[in-house]
């Protein structure tokens, strides 16, 4: 085995072990993780009825990117924001329209320098460990979580890693993010793993040794660059040649819609999509 092949081994090996790792203290708020070695600024945002209902549990959507996306604070480098309020004010509309049910929406942010490359394309097995493997069992601990419906999203470089994500997870047999949301993936160094891992789940479907299940949302704006677009048409038409019989695969095109712009249209309909009233679309 080379080097590089020993190296990924062992970062799967980490990113399946349970061990719960070295966070202290409520969230959200600052985030130790010994994995990462690295603080994470975690954001919270809970359901209206979560202290009138304390036996209630609630789905999980775990969103990237929290200092770009998550709420009023948030914003692209270049000052672009998605909407005043964010995920946080597109996700109380839809449950205020019925479209989802009440769930607690949880970002994962930085408080310092973005660490974006090396979470998402050098170390991806170990930020899986570290979601996996800290940050869930730390919020289990602290809020009513239900046991299904959890859902990861990630943009551009976030939706390459939430796709390889999804796949360690199904090769592995893990169910902790049974529905991702990709949405405008910029795959430029993440392709040839993420094509790598997904022929290795081929291999073990046919080999009857794992049956992925699961829901695979993938989308792009109309007028982005053939770099986003191109490679994510690519990744669908791979995985749709697979026929999963459990999972369920979608990809939209957002006509108009740039590598920004596309943000709240893909989760609004992504959200719906996999744990809302369109998860019954048997189109998708």
């Amino acid at each position: 085995m080379t080097r590089r092949g020993a190296l990924i081994v062992a970062g799967l090996i980490l990113a399946l072990a349970s061990c719960p790792g070295a966070h202290a203290g409520p969230l959200p708020g600052l985030f130790d993780s010994e994995t990462m070695d690295d603080t994470y600024d975690i954001r919270i945002h809970l359901p209206a009825s979560y202290h009138e209902e304390p036996e209630r549990t609630y789905p999980l959507v775990v969103t990237l990117d929290a200092n770009y996306w998550f709420d009023e604070t948030s914003s692209l480098s270049n000052g672009f924001q998605a909407a005043p309020g964010g995920l946080i004010e597109l996700t109380d509309a839809l449950v205020a329209a019925e479209m989802v049910p009440e769930v607690i929406l949880v970002g994962v942010g930085y408080p310092g320098e973005m660490q974006r490359w090396r979470d998402y394309h050098g170390s991806p097995n170990l930020f899986f460990a570290f979601l996996r493997s800290e940050l869930l069992p730390a919020l289990r601990a602290q809020y009513h979580i239900s046991d299904e419906d959890a859902v990861l999203f990630g943009h551009s470089s976030g939706a390459a890693f939430v796709v390889y994500a999804f796949l360690i997870a199904a090769i592995y047999g893990t169910d902790c993010f049974p529905h991702v949301l990709a949405v405008s993936g910029d795959y430029t160094h993440a392709e040839h793993a993420i094509h790598e891992r997904e022929s290795s789940l081929a291999r073990r479907v046919d080999a009857n040794r794992v049956t992925p299940v699961g829901s695979l949302y993938l989308a792009y704006g109309g007028i982005e660059e053939a770099r986003f677009r191109l490679p994510t048409r690519d990744l669908y038409a791979q995985i749709e040649s697979r026929q999963y019989e459990q999972v369920r695969l979608r990809l939209t095109r957002f006509i108009g819609c740039d590598h920004g712009t596309v943000v709240l249209p893909a989760f609004r309909e992504g959200l719906r999509w996999t744990i809302g009233d369109l998860s019954g679309n048997p189109d998708g």
